[in-house]
């Protein structure tokens, strides 16, 4: 470890992020051999209150949600409750008739059969044929925009997400291509219905609390809200 290097990677934090514009501040933190070795902080967390980042500063950690759930997945694939090449729509009933986009905009697809049903190992592998809305590629994802799914502002579930992505078209027949999508929001959803308890109320009980990650949920409590850890990815939609 290299406290010149670090001090580098500051600055490059600091001049090209930071003075740039581009965050409003960093927080750096290396961990090696079970052991913090350097941990620094810069910039603000509120930019309008002048508020300064400190080492325990609120986050949305977004997409790093994406991993945490399709471990828990993987407990209840391990237990035996499920299996990888099973189809979706054994679960979600609504979606066994999905089609393939050809051509039109919402509501008026033109779509054809997909050459294949989607499976499990689909969702885990981003190869489901989903989408999200922001590749702004296709009709497919300014239907994700219009419904604004996968987007964690809008109110809603994930069993309204399942609902509303039973009404659009897939983007390919699962397994033809891989396309970043909400793939794993609907892992979400099937950990709460296979394990019979809401999504974050399994994570909590098989992953958060056994490795005393205190600072990790889905939502601030009012009480906390100093030094809370904010987990807020598509997938924290509560069922």
């Amino acid at each position: 470890m290299s406290k010149a290097a670090f001090d580098r990677l500051e600055a490059h934090l600091k001049h090209g992020y930071i003075d740039a514009g581009r965050f409003p501040g960093t927080q750096l933190l290396v961990y090696r051999s079970g052991k913090i070795v350097h941990s620094a902080v810069q910039g603000f967390a509120d930019i309008e209150r002048k508020a300064p980042m400190t080492n325990d500063t609120i986050f949305r950690i977004y997409s790093m949600t994406k991993p945490i759930t399709s471990v828990a997945f993987m407990m209840l694939f391990e237990e035996g409750l499920v299996a990888l090449d099973e189809p979706v729509h054994k679960y979600i009933p609504e979606w066994k008739t999905l089609g393939v986009f050809q051509a039109g905009t919402a509501p008026a697809f033109l779509t054809r059969p997909p050459s294949r049903p989607m499976l499990i190992v689909d969702l885990l592998r981003h190869t489901s044929g989903l989408t999200y809305g922001f590749q702004q590629r296709s009709n497919v994802d300014a239907a994700y925009r219009k419904m604004k799914i996968g987007e964690f502002e809008k109110a809603g579930t994930l069993q309204s997400m399942i609902e509303d992505l039973a009404k659009i078209p897939l983007e390919f027949s699962p397994g033809d291509a891989w396309n970043y999508s909400v793939s794993t929001d609907v892992i979400g959803y099937l950990i709460g219905k296979i394990s019979g308890k809401p999504f974050e109320a399994f994570l909590k009980e098989r992953i958060f609390d056994p490795l005393g990650m205190n600072d990790t949920d889905f939502f601030v409590p009012a009480a906390r809200r100093t030094g809370w850890r904010h987990v807020t990815p598509p997938t924290a939609r509560a069922a």
